[in-house]
């Protein structure tokens, strides 16, 4: 899945493949709604998601969940920790997950064998930075539908690229409720959203599926552009 991944934001050679081969991965399977990895921790490794999906998030006080990216698999949520090792935030998982560990010293000493690869996790990083740069327009100025509709346009493009779409949609676990906390917004607003994006026929979200009915209606509503996902530009 690391592999897939890199390949959609980059150009890896057989050696840099075989280098990525290398790396030994402590795999453990993390039940639903579990934060495994808490603010304030201290790492000395990163994590892989190989299945599943995760999110990062931070909370109030008074216990008020902000999620701040989701993560699907092939990406490394934690990917920072290299060089920011206490954590600032939670990173838990949705559904089960198996994800994989590796020691930063492992990824250190790969890394420091290719250069290309050190080049192509540093887009990584700045991809996660676009990404959080189109929440916030998206968080801030579009309306409740619109919101909706960027976010599943969102997570279409980046099941896509690592091949884990069909035809028509892909495998999608998070509830109303998460998806509100990633929204900024509440239940209602969020079925009340998704039950007029099924009714404009753009898109169906049930028992855990997304279907993308109408891709252009769905991107033009959403105001979508996804060149903020790099993917081979």
């Amino acid at each position: 899945m690391l592999i897939r991944r890199l390949r959609a934001i980059g150009r890896l050679s057989a050696q840099d493949e075989m280098m990525i081969s290398t790396l030994r991965w402590d795999v453990v399977d993390i039940p639903p709604r579990t934060d495994f990895i808490n603010e304030g921790d201290i790492q000395n490794r990163c994590c892989l998601l190989m299945e599943g999906v995760v999110v990062r998030s931070n909370f109030t006080r008074s216990g008020e969940r902000q999620i701040q990216s989701v993560h699907i698999p092939g990406d490394m949520p934690d990917l920072q920790s290299l060089h920011l090792q206490r954590m600032d935030h939670y990173i838990g998982s949705v559904s089960h997950c198996r994800v994989g560990f590796v020691t930063h010293e492992s990824m250190l000493r790969v890394l420091d064998g290719s250069p290309k690869l050190t080049a192509t996790f540093w887009r990584e990083t700045l991809i996660d930075a676009s990404l959080y740069r189109a929440i916030i327009v998206r968080n801030a100025r579009l309306g409740s539908t619109e919101r909706l509709a960027h976010f599943i346009c969102e997570m279409w493009c980046r099941f896509h690229a690592v091949g884990l779409t069909d035809r028509t949609g892909f495998a999608f676990t998070m509830t109303q409720e998460m998806v509100g906390q990633v929204l900024g917004l509440s239940i209602v607003s969020v079925n009340r959203s998704m039950q007029i994006l099924r009714s404009e026929g753009l898109m169906v979200w049930d028992r855990g599926r997304i279907d993308v009915l109408n891709w252009s209606q769905l991107a033009d509503l959403a105001q979508f552009d996804p060149s903020f996902l790099h993917l081979n530009d």
